[in-house]
């Protein structure tokens, strides 16, 4: 028997009792907050003088700035990061200042266009890996993430676990961390699931809102369609339920994480085009059906 099986046999049985809530919070965006950040790539992030990510962990292997790709969208601009989610490497992960700080109690938005590359792609149906962007604080939020116990406190991820397992997937299946409590960020942590499989080498634009009324985050995932307009994927919608999170989550930084494990549960390389907080930048528009928001 694989040796990773138990441990992924456990997350799928949690997804599969997790609760799926779709449509119960309006998929518009709120308004631009203060410190709203968009990131198009059309420069290297990381180059000296101008850089805008602070890089921790193994982010040499995993994080590549590439000048020359072409816009995969009418508003794109040339230039793409290439991201190497795999799980044989140390964890690595990139992040650029949000200046602002945002908490439970205030609505926000946040997402990112990335194209998930067929090429190489492999996710092992004994494993449970995810590819990941999101916010966290810069302070609280360790590189744990995949270990038990955790320290990744204050964290508000998008996960999209590719492995097919015994018990379905691949999970559309966003996370959330609060603060710290008994020195396991597992302890004070909210997630749903729904089963979505994402299509590869597509520009997707993946956005994510929060409603602080009703303490719940909304993640859904488009595809291009042409023009500005992004559909919907069928499936790929979840609501995350955050009314026991205690103490809440501060964040205030943006960024893509790629985590180690220690064995090849998934290898998959993801080019980003676009990495925001606020509402989806114009002009971009996405789409349900005949009904179109931007």
């Amino acid at each position: 028997m694989n040796r990773h099986r138990p441990a992924a046999a456990l997350i799928a049985a949690l997804l599969a009792t997790a609760p799926v809530l779709a449509d119960t919070v309006p998929p518009s965006s709120p308004p631009p907050a203060p410190g709203a950040t968009v990131v198009r790539f059309e420069r290297d992030p990381f180059a000296p003088g101008h850089g805008a990510f602070f890089t921790e962990g193994g982010t040499g292997a995993r994080f590549v700035y590439l000048a020359d790709t072409p816009a995969h969208f009418p508003t794109d601009r040339r230039g793409s990061l290439r991201v190497l989610y795999d799980t044989t490497l140390p964890t690595g992960r990139i992040s650029t200042p949000i200046e602002a700080v945002l908490g439970t109690d205030q609505d926000f938005s946040f997402g990112a266009v990335m194209t998930v590359r067929s090429e190489g792609f492999f996710a092992d149906p004994n494993g449970f890996s995810q590819i990941a962007f999101g916010l966290w604080n810069a302070h609280t939020t360790g590189m744990g993430r995949t270990l038990f116990p955790s320290d990744s406190y204050d964290l508000v991820e998008f996960d999209w676990f590719a492995n097919v397992t015994d018990f379905g997937g691949p999970f559309l299946s966003p996370s959330v961390f609060g603060g710290a409590v008994g020195g396991n960020a597992f302890f004070n942590f909210g997630f749903a699931s729904s089963e979505a499989a994402l299509p590869l080498d597509t520009p997707l634009l993946c956005h994510a809102v929060y409603h602080a009324a009703d303490r719940k985050l909304q993640v859904t995932v488009y595809r291009y369609a042409s023009g500005m307009v992004f559909t919907e994927v069928p499936g790929a919608k979840v609501t995350v339920d955050l009314a026991n999170l205690n103490p809440g989550f501060l964040v205030d930084v943006l960024g893509i994480a790629a985590y180690g494990e220690g064995w090849p549960s998934l290898r998959a390389t993801v080019d980003y085009d676009l990495l925001y907080t606020g509402p989806v930048p114009a002009p971009l528009r996405t789409a349900r059906g005949m009904r179109t928001q931007r």
